[in-house]
């Protein structure tokens, strides 16, 4: 299980694994807007073509296939479409992400849960020492190209299941003008197609399933043995 002790304390139920001075973050500001936004059941049926039960089911799914171990949620954000499938798991679950005001926005759906503020490009976890991880909308704002895949792989057991929904470019729809927004105002990497993406995941993960949804792609894998 994860080593809360040498995480310092900075409010209940959340912990920091970065020095003091560089604990500020872009999203500490944007946490309310992201939430009325990225949390409204039209806003994700217009723009992403996906409904919001979708992430609810993806986790509820996915965690019913880790019976037992430390699991992780690499990149939890506010946990606006989570929380609700995190309860009874809080234990055995680390949630972790860059922005504090995000965290303290999931601590008060989740209040039972255990947060860490970390950098997922430079996570404070030994090899291995996951049994199961999901990354919930993450690698778009990384791309495949950045080492945000291999941390992943790197801090999970051989053989522990993975799961990743990511935006894609898709078909002509509407979220693909906004992913090109996001990517000129530096919020998300270069727009990939779901080939791509899914050949980038495979290099580290033995793919089971793909659920597209939208601009939304659901994938579940295993770390490599």
């Amino acid at each position: 299980m994860t080593d809360w002790a040498r995480f310092d304390p900075v409010a209940p139920a959340i912990w920091s694994s970065i020095p003091v001075k560089n604990r500020g973050a872009p999203y500490d500001r944007m946490a309310a807007g992201y939430d009325a936004l990225v949390g409204n059941a039209i806003y994700n049926r217009l723009i992403w073509g996906c409904a919001k039960s979708n992430y609810r089911r993806a986790a509820t799914d996915f965690l019913a296939k880790v019976p037992d171990g430390p699991l992780i949620d690499f990149g939890c954000g506010s946990c606006v479409f989570t929380a609700n499938a995190y309860q009874g798991h809080e234990e055995r679950l680390t949630l972790f992400d860059r922005s504090l005001g995000m965290l303290s926005r999931a601590a008060q759906r989740l209040p039972t849960g255990r947060y860490l503020q970390g950098d997922a490009l430079d996570p404070p976890f030994e090899d291995g020492h996951f049994a199961g991880a999901m990354g919930w909308g993450m690698l778009h704002i990384f791309g495949t190209a950045s080492s945000y895949l291999a941390q992943l792989a790197r801090i999970v057991k051989p053989g522990a299941p993975v799961a990743i929904s990511t935006l894609v470019h898709t078909k002509p729809r509407i979220g693909n003008v906004m992913l090109n927004m996001l990517h000129r105002n530096k919020e998300a990497a270069r727009p990939e197609g779901p080939d791509v993406v899914m050949a980038a995941v495979a290099t580290y993960f033995d793919l089971e399933s793909s659920d597209q949804c939208g601009n939304m792609l659901f994938l579940t894998g295993r770390k490599r043995i």
